[in-house]
């Protein structure tokens, strides 16, 4: 079992950080919440006064779905695939591949290259620069390491 975020513990995001650490807009997410792609798993913010608190691997989600969608990928097919990840069991330097049909996979880094050999489009995202943002070292947060290849 993981450890227990509560909202008031240091790795709960509210919604706005989160959508600044992801690199996207809030309303992105809120939508993206509201489809029940990528929810927050902290708090629901359900009711007028709530508010959505994400945690780190909601964050991650919501900066592959972003990535994605600006790669060109069609985040309406890959929202649900993308929210339902289990990245807690993610090898240290894992990346997340799509490769089309509306499937993304949790891949290990050093499996990338047999995983993009195939003909076809690959969409590719590297987590790196997001945790390194929540971390608040900053040291890759330009780096997004994310590419695009086709065949």
């Amino acid at each position: 079992m993981g450890d227990v975020i509560t909202p008031d513990a240091p790795h709960a995001i509210s919604g706005p950080k989160a959508a600044e650490l992801a690199n996207i807009t809030y309303r992105q997410l809120d939508y993206w919440a509201r489809q029940g792609w990528v929810k927050p798993s902290v708090e629901a913010g359900v009711g007028r006064p709530g508010r959505r608190i994400y945690g780190p691997p909601d964050v991650v989600k919501l900066a592959a779905l972003g990535h994605f969608g600006r790669s060109g990928a069609d985040v309406g097919q890959l929202g649900a695939a993308v929210g339902s990840l289990d990245i807690s069991a993610a090898p240290d330097d894992y990346l997340l591949v799509s490769a089309g049909g509306g499937e993304v996979e949790v891949v290990g880094a050093e499996d990338l290259r047999a995983r993009v050999s195939v003909p076809g489009a690959s969409f590719v995202f590297d987590p790196s620069a997001v945790l390194a943002r929540m971390a608040g070292s900053g040291s890759r947060a330009g780096d997004s390491r994310a590419t695009r290849r086709s065949a």
